[in-house]
C-alpha cells in the first residue's frame, strides 16, 4: 500500500528533521498569483511556483496534489490546466492518481508524481479555472468571478506539494490584467505575504483580488476589517461596523485569545449561478457567499451569520472523525450564536426567544433527528438537513449542559467556566489532548458518570433530547408544543416562553 501524507505528516517530519539538525536552513517556496480575464470576467488564476527544499526521506516519488472534491465542491483537480514540473534538467514527466471517492462530498485529492528524481529548486506551474455557474450548492471554497474580480479558498484552486520540506511560504499577486486600482488580500494578509509551515497551510485561507471595496477605507479597526466585492441587498460598510464591534464583544466574553487575533471578513456577491453561497469560517476570517435573486428575506438575515462564523475562532474544534465531531463545533458554535448577541446588547431578549425557539422547532421537526452521529457524516454535504441537525442538536445538548452544571454547582459555574477552563487548556497546554475521551472524562468529573450515557445516547446515537426547563436561562421555561415539518405532519416537542415575572437585566446575567 502507497503511504499517503498529509499535513499531520509532513508537521511530524518537520519536527523530526529540525530536532535531528536544528541548525539547517529550512526550504520555502515563492508563489505568484496572477487572475486572468477573459471577456471582462476573471476566467482562471495562473499560478507559478519555485520551489527551495528537499524530499522528505522515503516518501516516495516527489508528489504535489489538489482536492479532487473539498467540502461538496466537485472537480477542483479537473480544472487544474497545464500542470507543469521542471527542474535543472527540464521537465519531469508526471503520472496522476485519485484517492478513492470519500462519502458525503468529504475531501479528497488527486496526486501528480514525478516519475524521476528531481533536483532542487522545482518549478511548479499550472493554471485553475473558475468553478462553473452551474455547481451545486455549498461552502464558498471554489474560486468564483464577481464584480471584476475573483475569490475563494485556496482548497479551491492551489496545487501544492505534499512530500517537501518548504516550511516558509512567500506569496504574491501580479494583478496586471486586473482593473487599475485592483489588490489583493487574503486571510493571511494583505498584498505579498509569508506563511510559515507546510505548503498545505495556503489551502487554509481566503484569497480575493479585484477592484473591491473595503471597511475600514485602509488598514483595520482595531485589529477587524473587511473586504468585498459586488453589490449587496445592505450597506456593507455599516454591517462591517456591526460586526467589528460585535468581535469585540466576542472577544471579551471568550477571554481567552487575549490580544484577539487580527480578523478580516470577505464578501462576494456572484455575478451568477447558484454554488458556493452561504458563510464559511477559516483561520482568523470568513466568507460570506452570495448569489443574484436571493429572496430579500434570506439575502438580508446576514448578522447571525456573521457571529455564528466568528464564534468559531473561539470554539474550535474537538478532535474526531469529520461530521461526527460537528456536535461540538457546530453545535456550540450555533449554541452562542443565540445567546452572546443578546448578552452583549446586539439583540433583543425578545429576539434572543425567537431564535432558541427556531432552533428547537429545526430540531423536532428535522427528519433526521433520531440519526447517529456515524449515519449523518455518511449522508455528509448530499443531506442538507441531515447535515444541519448537529448544529441543532448540539445546541440544544450545550443548553442542556449549561442547566446541569449551574444545578450541580449551586449557580456558581456555568457551561460558560466550563468551557473557558477546556479552551484556556487547549490553547496553553501543548500536551492537551481535546477529542471525545477527554470530553467524557470532564463532564464525568464535573457531573458524574451518567452524563457520559447521556452524552452518547443523545449525540452519537440520535436519541431525542429534552432539555431541562429553564436549559435557556432564569428568564425562560420549557412548554410542550406541536410543529409542522415540511410533509404537513404534527410533530411533538417543546418551545421556551418568556417568564414576564424575571426582568430583562436578569436574562443579560451569565
Amino acid at each position: 500500500m502507497r503511504h499517503r501524507w498529509n499535513l499531520a505528516s509532513a508537521l511530524l517530519l518537520a519536527a523530526l528533521v529540525l530536532a535531528a539538525a536544528p541548525y539547517c536552513t529550512l526550504g520555502h517556496s515563492e508563489v505568484t498569483l496572477r487572475p486572468v480575464l477573459d471577456g471582462g470576467e476573471v476566467a482562471a488564476i495562473e499560478v507559478h511556483s519555485v520551489i527551495h527544499g528537499w524530499k522528505f526521506p522515503f516518501s516516495g516519488p516527489l508528489s504535489v496534489d489538489a482536492p479532487v472534491v473539498y467540502a461538496s465542491v466537485a472537480g477542483i483537480a479537473d480544472r487544474v490546466r497545464g500542470l507543469k514540473l521542471s527542474d535543472s534538467e527540464g521537465e519531469i514527466p508526471l503520472t496522476h492518481e485519485d484517492d478513492p471517492p470519500a462519502a458525503g462530498g468529504y475531501p479528497y485529492f488527486r496526486h501528480w508524481r514525478a516519475d524521476r528524481s528531481v533536483s532542487f529548486p522545482v518549478t511548479l506551474s499550472y493554471r485553475s479555472d473558475v468553478e462553473p455557474d452551474d455547481a451545486r450548492s455549498g461552502p464558498p471554497y471554489g474560486i468564483r468571478p464577481s464584480a471584476g474580480g475573483i475569490s475563494g479558498a485556496g482548497a479551491g484552486f492551489l496545487v501544492l506539494p505534499e512530500n517537501v520540506m518548504s516550511m516558509v511560504s512567500r506569496v504574491q499577486w501580479d494583478l496586471s490584467s486586473l482593473p487599475p486600482g485592483s489588490a489583493g488580500i487574503t486571510s493571511f494578509g494583505e498584498g505579498a505575504f509569508e506563511v510559515n509551515g507546510p505548503p498545505a497551510l495556503l489551502r487554509q485561507g481566503w484569497y480575493m483580488a479585484g477592484p473591491l471595496q473595503r471597511y475600514p477605507a485602509s488598514g483595520d479597526a482595531n485589529g477587524f476589517s473587511a473586504s468585498w466585492l459586488g453589490d449587496f441587498p445592505f450597506d456593507p460598510a455599516i454591517e462591517m461596523q456591526w460586526a467589528g464591534e460585535a468581535y469585540a464583544y466576542l472577544g471579551d466574553f471568550f477571554q481567552y485569545l487575549d490580544p484577539r487575533p487580527r480578523y478580516r471578513v470577505f464578501m462576494r456577491m456572484l455575478d451568477s449561478g447558484r454554488g458556493g453561497a452561504g458563510g464559511t469560517a477559516l483561520k482568523n476570517s470568513f466568507m460570506l457567499s452570495q448569489v443574484p435573486g436571493m429572496p430579500r428575506e434570506i439575502a438580508t438575515r446576514h448578522r447571525d451569520t456573521f457571529v455564528h462564523e466568528m464564534i468559531h475562532q473561539w470554539v474550535g474544534r474537538i478532535e474526531g472523525p469529520s461530521g461526527i465531531s460537528s456536535w461540538f463545533d457546530e453545535g456550540l458554535t450555533t449554541y452562542y450564536t443565540s445567546l452572546l448577541p443578546m448578552l452583549g446588547g446586539f439583540q433583543t431578549v425578545d429576539e434572543y426567544a425567537e431564535a432558541i425557539n427556531t432552533v428547537a422547532e429545526e430540531y423536532y421537526t428535522n427528519p433526521a433527528r433520531n440519526w447517529s452521529a456515524a449515519r449523518i457524516a455518511e449522508a455528509g454535504f448530499g443531506n442538507a438537513q441531515a447535515r444541519g441537525l448537529p448544529y441543532r442538536r448540539g445546541a440544544l445538548y450545550f443548553a442542556h449542559l449549561d442547566a446541569r452544571i449551574r444545578a450541580v454547582s449551586g449557580e456558581a459555574e456555568n457551561l460558560h467556566s466550563f468551557m473557558r477552563e477546556i479552551f484556556t487548556r487547549r490553547e496553553e497546554d501543548d500536551d492537551f489532548q481535546f477529542d471525545h475521551d477527554r470530553w467524557k472524562e470532564l463532564i464525568a468529573e464535573r457531573l458524574g458518570p451518567e452524563a457520559v450515557e447521556e452524552f452518547t445516547d443523545i449525540l452519537m446515537d440520535g436519541k431525542t433530547i429534552t432539555p431541562a426547563s429553564d436549559a435557556f436561562g432564569p428568564c425562560f421555561e420549557r412548554r410542550p408544543a406541536v410543529f409542522t415539518n415540511g410533509e404537513g405532519e404534527a410533530i411533538s416537542g417543546f418551545k421556551w416562553v418568556r417568564i414576564e415575572s424575571v426582568s430583562k437585566r436578569t436574562c443579560r446575567e451569565v
